[in-house]
C-alpha cells in the first residue's frame, strides 16, 4: 500500500495498449503550501484519482481531487475555509526521442509519475488569486491594525503624499483606501 504522504504510478506495469484506460484512488496527506508567508493545510477526504489513458505517442496522466484549505485571509487574517476541485494533466511520452527536457514533465522520472507532486501542483493552480474570508473584507486598519469587519478604528484618515496626487485622476471612480 503506498504511504499517505507521498505516491508514486510506474507506468510500465500498467502495460496498457493503444485506448486502454487505468483509473486508481490513491489516499494522500498533503504538506501546507505556504503562499505570500502564509501557510494553507491542506485536506484531501477522498484521496486522488489517477487516471491513465493510453493514446499516441505515450499516456496521459490526469489526477484530479476535492481538497479542503484551511488558512489565512490575506486582508484579516481570520481562518478561512474553502472547498475547490483540482484537476491536473500531464502527458507522458513513449520515447523521450524528439522532446526537449522543457516539454517533459517534472513529475516524470523514467515512466515513474509522482501523482502526490501533480496533486499539490493541482492544488496550488486551483487556489484563487487572493484568498479572502469574503470579497468585501475590508482588512485590517494600517495604522492601528484593529479588524475592520468589526467597525471602524477610530484612526484619521491618512494624508496621501502630494507626490502621488496625479495618480488620482487614473483612478477613476474606484475607491481610494488607506
Amino acid at each position: 500500500m503506498p504511504s499517505r504522504s507521498s505516491a508514486y504510478l510506474d507506468l510500465r506495469d500498467l502495460t496498457l495498449r493503444g485506448g486502454e484506460h487505468f483509473e486508481r484512488d490513491y489516499p494522500l496527506e498533503m504538506a501546507p503550501i505556504i503562499l505570500g508567508g502564509q501557510r494553507y493545510d491542506v485536506l484531501l477526504p477522498e484521496g486522488v484519482t489517477v487516471t491513465v489513458d493510453r493514446v499516441a505517442g505515450g499516456s496521459l496522466v490526469a489526477v484530479s481531487t476535492d481538497a479542503t484549505v484551511y488558512g489565512p485571509c490575506s486582508r484579516c487574517l481570520r481562518e478561512v475555509v474553502f472547498k475547490l476541485r483540482a484537476e491536473e494533466q500531464e502527458f507522458v511520452p513513449t520515447s523521450k526521442e524528439g522532446w526537449d527536457v522543457a516539454d517533459l514533465s517534472a513529475f516524470v522520472d523514467d515512466m515513474v509519475v509522482d501523482v502526490s507532486g501533480i496533486a499539490q501542483e493541482a492544488v496550488v493552480l486551483g487556489l484563487p488569486t487572493l484568498i479572502v474570508c469574503r470579497e468585501e473584507c475590508p482588512g485590517l486598519c494600517s495604522v492601528c491594525g484593529k479588524d475592520l469587519n468589526e467597525g471602524p478604528c477610530g484612526c484619521p484618515p491618512l494624508e496621501l503624499d502630494h507626490r502621488w496626487a496625479k495618480l488620482k485622476d487614473f483612478a477613476g471612480d474606484a475607491p481610494v483606501s488607506p
